[in-house]
């Protein structure tokens, strides 16, 4: 029984963990454009560092486009130096910021509870 529990707690971690990833993907990009512009391969690597979120690189180019579409990102193109070749250069738009600024306030204000705090220290 107990190896029945387990497994089923790793189940339920699993698909709230790829919930969690899906609805904070944004918020996190944004987090991270709000420090530097960077291109999309700086995103992926800072998403992994930072939050232990990987994303294929088509998941992470349709959530770029839609981030542009939605206004939240502009882009520009640069020269790499190294290859020489064209890469799109991300940085984050006034809409941008303020969505992540809500977000942080109206969406994440529970984090910074002190309630919630002890709750998850006593984990």
């Amino acid at each position: 029984m107990q190896g029945e529990q387990e497994e089923f707690a790793a189940e339920v971690v699993a698909r709230w963990r790829e919930t969690h990833k899906k609805s904070m993907t944004v918020f996190f990009i944004l987090v991270a454009l709000n420090t530097d512009p960077m291109w999309s391969r700086e995103l992926a690597t800072w998403l992994v560092n930072t939050t232990g979120i990987e994303l294929t690189e088509r998941g992470l180019h349709r959530t770029l486009q839609r981030m542009h579409k939605s206004g939240f990102t502009s882009v520009s193109t640069e020269t790499s130096p190294v290859s020489g070749a064209d890469r799109k250069v991300y940085t984050i738009t006034p809409l941008g910021r303020s969505v992540a600024q809500k977000i942080k306030q109206e969406g994440l204000d529970y984090v910074f509870s002190p309630a919630y705090q002890t709750g998850l220290e006593r984990l």
